[in-house]
């Protein structure tokens, strides 16, 4: 029997981590660019659909979910990870993984804009 794979129609997504850039008093600074961020792995998502739940949770833990997505199975990306969507940085507050389908849903917040150019 083949396997059915799921198809990721919606677009790509790219999965960055913060670089250690403070200020001269120490402070860490906000991310406004690429050079901000370390490149880790690029994946092909599909949107899902919010479920109340969903909000529900992301009450609980102070934060506000802007965007839900699944993507397939990558175990290095981690709640202290961010997400590239065009020109727009996600904060992913929650990894839920699903081993049998051998595939992720990223709970994800907006941060902000940022300039891609460079």
């Amino acid at each position: 029997m083949k396997e059915k794979f799921n198809n990721y129609n919606d677009g790509f997504l790219r999965v960055y981590k913060d670089r250690e850039i403070r200020t001269d008093f120490s402070a860490k600074k906000n991310v406004k660019n690429l050079e901000g961020l370390e490149f880790i792995v690029k994946l092909g998502y599909a949107e899902c659909s919010k479920r109340q739940q969903d909000f529900e949770f992301s009450e609980t833990i102070g934060r506000s979910l802007n965007l839900k997505v699944k993507t397939r199975l990558y175990r290095y990306v981690t709640n202290k990870h961010k997400v590239l969507i065009d020109n727009i940085l996600y904060d992913i507050f929650e990894v839920d993984i699903d081993r049998g389908k051998q595939e992720m849903y990223l709970y994800m917040e907006e941060v902000r804009t940022i300039d891609i150019t460079n």
